[in-house]
C-alpha cells in the first residue's frame, strides 16, 4: 500500500488528566490520526514547530544532527503499523535504512529536521478518524491547552527603558512620607525593650 502524507496539527491536552495528544492530518480525505504521547516528547515536538533555539541540543536534535553528520540523514519519518492503539514508527534515512522508532520520537525527529511524516495506507484505513462525520470536537473530548500571549520584543525594550527613568520617590505618595520609620531606638525613659527574638531566622 502507499504511503500518506502526513500534516502535523499541533498537540492537544485530553481531560481528565491532562493527557498530550498529538494530531496528525490528511489534508486530502480529511482523516485524522491522534496519537498518546508522553509530556517530555510533547515538549520536543511544540519546540521544534515554534522554532524555539534551545542552549544545547535536545535529545531529538542531537540524534538529527548525528546522522547529519555520519552522512544519513534523516529522509522522512513514517508512522508503520498500529497495533491496539499503539502507533509504530520508522525513520527512512537516505541510504535506504530504516530505524524503529516511537513513533512520537519519530515525529519529533522529522520536525527538527524538516522532512515529511508519513503513514501507511493501512494505518490511515484502521486508525483514521474521519472528521467529516459527526461531532469530531465532542469524539475526541480534547480541550487545546492554554497558550501564553507571546510579549513582543519592542514592548519589552520600551518596558527596560520605563525602568531607567524611574526614582525611588515616584513610588511614594502623602501618606507614605508619613509612614514612621521601620526600626526606633530603643526608649530608655519608658523602659521598653526590643522584643524581636535574636534567635529568629529566615526560614
Amino acid at each position: 500500500m502507499a504511503d500518506i502524507v502526513m500534516k502535523v496539527l499541533e498537540i492537544r491536552i485530553v481531560l481528565p488528566g491532562n493527557q498530550p495528544i498529538l494530531l496528525l492530518l490528511h489534508q486530502d480525505s480529511q482523516r485524522l490520526l491522534r496519537l498518546w504521547i508522553g509530556p517530555s516528547e510533547g515538549t520536543a515536538i511544540g519546540l521544534a514547530q515554534q522554532g524555539v533555539d534551545t542552549p544545547r541540543p535536545t535529545t531529538h536534535q542531537l540524534l538529527v544532527e548525528a546522522l547529519e553528520q555520519a552522512g544519513d540523514p534523516i529522509d522522512a519519518v513514517r508512522i508503520a503499523k498500529v497495533d491496539d492503539e499503539v502507533f509504530y514508527a520508522e525513520l527512512m534515512l537516505e541510504s535506504g535504512t530504516t530505524v524503529d522508532a516511537r513513533a512520537s520520537d519519530a515525529v519529533a525527529a522529522a520536525l527538527f529536521a524538516g522532512v515529511s511524516v508519513y503513514a501507511s495506507e493501512e494505518v490511515l484505513d484502521s486508525a483514521g478518524i474521519d472528521l467529516t462525520e459527526g461531532d469530531i470536537a465532542a469524539e475526541l473530548n480534547i480541550e487545546a491547552p492554554e497558550i501564553q500571549p507571546e510579549v513582543p520584543e519592542e514592548s519589552i525594550d520600551d518596558f527596560r527603558e520605563f525602568l531607567k527613568g524611574l526614582n525611588p520617590a515616584d513610588f511614594l505618595d502623602s501618606s507614605d512620607e508619613q509612614t514612621p520609620p521601620l526600626f526606633e531606638e530603643d526608649d530608655s525613659e519608658n523602659g521598653t525593650e526590643d522584643n524581636d527574638d535574636p534567635g529568629a531566622t529566615e526560614k
